[in-house]
């Protein structure tokens, strides 16, 4: 008879170990602390009555031997109604004892009328130092231990209450970074070179169950590109987590952005972050910009600006360097400022902005400051007539004499000189150099009197001519803008995510009643570097035997007038 029961144990404390809820339960609870690994009187079910001892079959109820299995778990059974409750090791522990009115006696129970008793796992708890019960029914554990883990029940006068699984957990140790094998301090700051891979380790001690590990980088939650490991140690009961998080390639958009790991675990209040600050050096990302804007003319006497800005870390400081047949030469800047005032036909070249940096000497693409011939220069000093050879557009404007003695100055009427004649274009850059699927501006300098003036851009062959105003495809003819000479316009043609097969000769035609005249642009496309290379002395003819525009005065003032003043004062030719 004995044998049979000890069989008939084995097998019910087989089945046990196999159900759903104690599989979890294991998983919950880890190693037993000061209890004997055995199953109690009664057994697990049903807040069943008190049995005999069955012996251990060398598993602990609520211990796994596969640190795999003991993972923590939140979701409850579905299939068991069972109340759950966590508390934190060495923290006290109160149960209450309350049984439905509906409960019926336990058959066998021989618990007197009032009587309470407690269970856990199966096992009738018995009162002692750390264990009160009290004569309401109360259990109290004045501090939890790891083996208080698991199945609690009571019954009252033989009925029995409903079952509570007490969790008990572990708190984990403060967690803390690891790089390169070394562990990191608190608020850490990381430096590397982008491009580069960097491999990050949360290491959090102890804890049970296992606590879980997320990682946020710049406010982004990257836990999936995460891996982590749970280690369980016996000898203490506890789990030891490591999350691995590897960055295959750090960029700059990184810099100074946080990467931080977040621990979260039942005995914790509130989830414990630990933050890393990401430095990340990078070479010089270079920025040009130009006052007046790119694309517009700079003539003899005016003022040009730019402004170079370089994104680096380190930080450099930017320097404007020149270009010429022997080499550069460096030009004089301030905080990356290249002011040229008056410019002259010296200053038409090709310039760059340099820097020297920790990872060594870098330049940004050059520039080409294209300086035209200007109108005539204001006081042109004559004798009684002013005589204006080889006209052009640029010549038209208002002009006034003056005349003047040691005593007085004397001014004429003013006098508007219109020039007419064929169309003259000009590109404002001759040679474009564009990156593939960035927007590519053309533009021309036009000039023509009599109106109207019809211009015309004649693209590469796969694209149809298109007048100001039009848009084919990706391609946009801008209406005219008028410009500073009188009887002058800009005529600008932007294309939208140019590509390579837009690269080739890009021509503006201009024609009125006397003539046509047109202006070839260069457009090269490329994956570089960003270049615009500005040269604006290439210009055809059509056809090359135009006459020259001829000159006619409109003056307010009589001939006559003008040659007795003359006469009589100094005489001076102001250009309005």
């Amino acid at each position: 008879m004995g044998v049979s029961r000890w069989l008939f144990a084995l097998l019910l404390c087989q089945a046990t170990l196999t159900t759903p809820t104690d599989v979890r339960f294991l998983r919950h609870s880890g190693r037993r602390e000061g209890f004997a690994d055995s199953m109690g009187p009664g057994g697990g079910g049903g807040g069943g009555g008190g049995g005999p001892p069955q012996p251990s079959l060398g598993v602990p109820l609520n211990a796994s031997a596969n640190p795999a299995d003991l993972l923590f778990e939140d979701e409850p059974d579905p299939r068991l109604d069972i109340e759950e409750r966590l508390v934190v090791r060495g923290t006290e522990v109160v149960l209450e004892c309350i049984v439905p009115e509906d409960a019926k006696v336990v058959e066998g129970d021989d618990s007197v009328e009032g009587e309470v008793r407690w269970y856990h796992d199966g096992a009738l708890v018995e009162g002692d130092l750390r264990v009160s019960i009290m004569w309401t029914g109360r259990l109290v554990m004045s501090h939890a231990v790891s083996a208080d883990s698991g199945l609690w029940w009571c019954r009252r006068s033989g009925r029995p209450a409903p079952k509570l699984r007490l969790i008990v957990t572990i708190p984990p140790e403060r967690p803390y970074l690891k790089y390169g094998g070394a562990q990191l301090a608190a608020g850490a700051r990381l430096t590397t070179r982008e491009g580069n891979s960097i491999t990050l380790h949360c290491v959090v001690e102890g804890g049970n169950p296992a606590p879980s590990i997320t990682w946020i980088l710049g406010g982004e939650d990257i836990t999936a590109s995460s891996q982590i490991h749970s280690q369980w140690e016996d000898s203490e009961g506890v789990f030891n987590t490591k999350s691995n998080l590897t960055v295959a390639r750090v960029g700059k958009d990184l810099h100074n952005n946080t990467v931080a790991c977040v621990v979260r675990h039942p005995s914790l209040p509130v989830a414990v972050s630990v933050p890393l600050r990401l430095n990340i050096e990078y070479s010089p990302d270079f920025r040009l910009r130009r006052w007046p804007s790119w694309g517009t003319p700079v003539r003899e006497g005016a003022s040009v600006s730019l402004l170079c800005s370089v994104d680096a870390n380190p930080p450099s400081d930017p320097t404007w360097v020149k270009e010429t047949e022997g080499g550069t030469t460096e030009v004089a800047s301030s905080e990356g400022w290249l002011n040229l005032t008056r410019v002259t036909g010296e200053d038409r070249a090709w310039y760059k902005c340099a820097t020297v940096h920790t990872f060594g000497h870098f330049a940004s693409h050059s520039v080409f400051i294209n300086v035209l011939p200007g109108g005539r220069a204001a006081g042109v000093s004559s004798q009684n007539s002013l005589l204006l050879r080889k006209t052009t557009y640029s010549d038209g404007g208002r002009y006034r004499c003056v005349a003047s003695d040691a005593t007085k100055t004397i001014e004429s009427d003013d006098v508007d000189v219109i020039v007419t004649g064929a169309p003259m274009v000009a590109a404002v850059n001759s040679t474009v150099l564009s990156i593939a699927g960035r927007p590519t501006a053309l533009s021309a300098h036009v000039c023509g009197r009599p109106l109207p003036l019809t211009l015309t851009w004649l693209p590469p062959p796969h694209i149809q001519p298109i007048n100001p105003g039009d848009t084919k495809d990706r391609v946009t003819a801008h209406n005219l803008t008028t410009s500073e000479t009188p009887g002058c316009h800009y005529a600008v043609l932007t294309i939208a995510g140019v590509k390579p097969h837009d690269e080739g000769n890009w021509v503006i035609v201009g024609v009125n009643d006397r003539g046509a005249t047109a202006a070839l642009i260069r457009l090269n496309v490329t994956a570089a570097a960003h270049s615009v290379a500005a040269s604006s002395g290439a210009r055809a003819q059509i056809p090359s035997h135009l006459p020259t525009p001829r000159l006619t005065l409109f003056v307010s003032v009589s001939v006559v007038s003008y040659a007795t003043t003359t006469a009589i004062l100094g005489r001076a030719w102001v250009w309005l």
